[in-house]
């Protein structure tokens, strides 16, 4: 899936990207949500797959790209490396809580995630800068004017 997103980023640049795949990830928990309510398992099983390819092509590789773009060279170690312990804590939060979140909202489980992960839209389509074909200078210029107003 990492030769089909690399070959899509150029197309369809980062930004746009990020946000598709966000979007793609709330409307396939949403699905996985629905097919819990009307406890219709095939169709879960379809959800949980489109989840993970839209993540796989999206999401999944592009942290990683947008990581290492928006930082200037002088902290772009540090700053990755605090991204990545960030991403790796996240996942830990996520995959110890969910059992509990699972037995207490039952077929609703999804709906925390489907709440952060439109609040992470929200948040991408405000601050997030395309950074496809632009270079660290432009970048950072962009951030720049961003905080000037």
């Amino acid at each position: 899936m990492k030769r089909f997103a690399g070959n899509l980023i150029p197309k369809a640049d980062t930004r746009n990207m990020i946000l598709w795949g966000l979007a793609g990830m709330v409307a396939m928990s949403i699905g996985m949500t629905v097919a819990f309510i009307v406890d219709v398992s095939a169709l879960s099983i379809v959800f949980t797959a489109l989840y993970v390819i839209v993540f796989g092509v999206t999401l999944g590789p592009l942290v990683w790209v947008m990581t290492a773009d928006i930082f200037p060279d002088s902290i772009r170690a540090s700053a990755s490396s605090f991204c990545i312990g960030i991403n790796w804590l996240c996942n830990l939060i996520v995959g110890v809580s969910y059992p509990y979140i699972s037995d207490a909202l039952t077929d609703y489980a999804y709906v925390p995630f489907v709440v952060l992960l439109a609040i992470f839209y929200l948040f991408a389509l405000k601050l997030v800068p395309e950074t496809s074909g632009k270079s660290t200078e432009e970048i950072q210029a962009e951030y720049d004017s961003r905080r000037e107003k």
